[in-house]
């Protein structure tokens, strides 16, 4: 049983605010363009091909040759289902007119060539005579792929707990039988990955409710954790900023915390992390809407003693505490 009252520890948190830059976070970070310019990927070269193809669909739109318009066009969507060239500046165009290209690239052969000349064309009007006046650079393919690297970070935040966990030599068991998770000290499960099999399981043996899931769909929680005879439920989310549906995701993790079971070794833990929850600490920003969540968060911890609300710092110092 922890010996730390839950808003010493929230408190704790607030005073150990998230760090700017968290290491967990860094993305891959791959590299999709060439170090040398005299040595181009693949990539390059078919982003280059696709270029030259776009130009001479210009012109032979400009001669009213159908023939090599209608040759360049199915280069064109040949090139444009080669892996990574979403991260083209012709691509990364389809946001404009309202194309997805996950979607494209599930449509027919016929479907796509319709699509393929509408957007050609529009591209040719809107962009191409303008980034070829400034010069089309291979940089662009690195840009948007950075730009969409915030798509990792759901899997990063699973990363990151589960790694905390091992360091305090907890054990994942994923897959394993309820007489195996309630051996030994300390095991956790992904709840909403490779452990939810196991977690419905375990609802079920502890006896634990878990009404939170039925007002939120059906919601999985992000983990369970058994240390002896206590039994942890956590809900992390990973946020940046407020605003629109991030307000609903940090109103739901707070709500998480509201919840309690008959069963006072039952404990509901919100995990939030980023520099979102930097603003909690910020005496000259904590008001308005910041300072009714801290209320929400302070009033859900009194009522329920045996359930928490910490940052990555707070998270640790619990995980100390065992």
């Amino acid at each position: 049983m922890l010996k730390i009252d839950n808003l010493k520890l929230f408190e704790y948190s607030l005073n150990n605010p998230e760090p700017i830059i968290d290491e967990f976070y860094l993305k891959s970070g791959d590299l999709i363009i060439s170090k040398n310019p005299q040595k181009p990927t693949n990539l390059m070269l078919q982003n280059v091909d696709l270029l030259e193809s776009i130009s001479a669909y210009s012109f032979a739109r400009k001669t009213k040759s159908s023939a090599t318009a209608r040759k360049a066009l199915k280069k064109i969507l040949k090139i444009i289902k080669n892996k990574n060239i979403n991260y083209s500046e012709f691509v990364s165009f389809w946001s404009v007119v309202d194309i997805s290209y996950s979607i494209f690239c599930k449509m027919s052969g016929r479907e796509q060539l319709k699509i393929l000349k509408n957007i050609t064309e529009k591209y040719i009007d809107l962009r191409h005579g303008l980034y070829s006046t400034y010069g089309y650079t291979p940089t662009t393919l690195q840009a948007s792929k950075d730009a969409k690297a915030h798509k990792e970070s759901g899997n990063l935040g699973i990363y990151k707990v589960s790694k905390m966990l091992d360091s305090k030599g907890f054990k994942k068991a994923n897959n394993a039988l309820i007489k195996k998770f309630i051996s030994g000290e300390k095991k956790y499960i992904e709840s909403d990955k490779k452990g939810k099999k196991l977690f419905k399981d375990l609802l079920k043996y502890y006896n634990i409710d878990f009404k939170w899931s039925s007002k939120k769909e059906n919601k999985m929680p992000d983990f369970l954790i058994r240390h002896k005879d206590d039994i942890y439920i956590i809900e992390h989310k990973h946020m940046k900023e407020g605003g629109g549906g991030q307000d609903k995701q940090i109103n739901e993790i707070i709500s998480f915390i509201g919840y309690s079971e008959n069963n006072k070794k039952i404990h509901y833990i919100s995990f939030l992390d980023g520099i979102y929850f930097n603003l909690f600490a910020n005496k000259t920003l904590n008001k308005g809407k910041i300072l009714n969540q801290i209320i929400n968060i302070e009033n859900n911890l009194k009522n329920n003693k045996q359930n928490y609300f910490v940052n990555t710092a707070g998270f640790k110092e619990l995980l100390k505490n065992l």
